[in-house]
């Protein structure tokens, strides 16, 4: 009995011990290793380049750099009105606009306008002469830049004739003081050109009077002025002595003369005066006005 045990318990242990051998050995977990995501990175597209001429970059610059200016000189006036319950952001937006066209409106009427012309006494201007203290007829035609000659006027006067007031008449009739302020015409050397081009062939003449006083001369140019004629006077040394020549202008032909200078002498009472053709100096002299 003893015997018969102890042959089962060495029997049980070959048998344990087989099934322990026959297991294979279990690996350990594999740690698994952690994934790496790299994003896909698109190639960025490639830049278009445009074609600016000067011009326009430079008419771009210029507008942007006026909005950058006007923007600059709104934001540094513009007051935001306070938020309250019962207006919210709609008041405070209603507030921004109306400032900033008040300060859009307040600098375009900053804006300075162009000069505004004052008519300076003295001072021609273009095609007019503004009469200074101490101004008469002849001393305004002798300025250099009115017509420089005193014995020019009769043009000045023939222009003027409704402004000049009642003068009195006389041997020093182009001498006396004008009213200081008087806006007075005078031929610009432009339209004096013009004249002599319509005029190119218009040399007759009417010699009215020749002589070497002036009282005899002045009364009859100032009748003559009067009634519309264009007077002229000039000067011509005859045996040492100095004459002046007081005559009407500027006719086509003889007979166109004759017809006028028959007129003349009738409204003068005038028997002395004749028709002449004048040389190119004389008509470029005084053709023009």
């Amino acid at each position: 009995m003893k015997s018969l045990v102890t042959t089962i318990s060495i029997c049980l242990s070959f048998l344990l011990l087989g099934v322990g051998c026959s297991k294979e050995e279990q690996p350990p977990p594999q740690v698994q290793k952690p994934k790496v995501v790299k994003p896909i990175v698109k190639p960025a597209p490639e830049k278009i380049k445009t074609s600016i001429t000067g011009e326009e970059e430079k008419s771009k610059t210029e507008k942007q750099e006026e909005v950058e200016v006007k923007t600059a000189a709104v934001e540094e006036v513009i007051v935001e009105a306070p938020e309250t319950p019962e207006t919210g952001t709609t008041e405070k937006k209603t507030s921004e606009v109306r400032v900033k066209k008040a300060v859009i409106e307040e600098k375009m009427a900053e804006t300075p306008g162009p000069p505004e012309t004052q008519e300076v006494p003295g001072t021609p201007e273009a095609g007019y002469y503004i009469v200074k203290k101490g101004d008469s007829l002849s001393s305004i035609s002798g300025r250099d830049d009115v017509y420089g000659d005193p014995a020019k006027w009769p043009i000045v006067c023939r222009l003027n004739v409704d402004n000049l007031g009642d003068l009195e008449l006389g041997e020093n009739f182009p001498d006396k003081e004008l009213s200081e302020g008087v806006r007075l015409k005078i031929i610009t050397p432009d339209e004096a050109r013009e004249n002599l081009k319509k005029r190119a062939n218009n040399l007759w003449v009417i010699n009215i009077i020749s002589a070497t006083i002036k009282g005899d001369v002045i009364p009859l140019a100032i009748r003559l002025i009067k009634d519309g004629y264009k007077v002229y006077i000039t000067k011509a040394k005859v045996k040492g002595n100095d004459w002046m020549r007081l005559r009407v202008g500027f006719f086509k032909n003889k007979n166109e003369a004759d017809a006028e200078g028959q007129t003349i002498r009738t409204i003068l009472n005038f028997s002395d005066s004749w028709t002449t053709k004048i040389g190119e100096i004389e008509f470029a002299e005084f053709g023009g006005y």
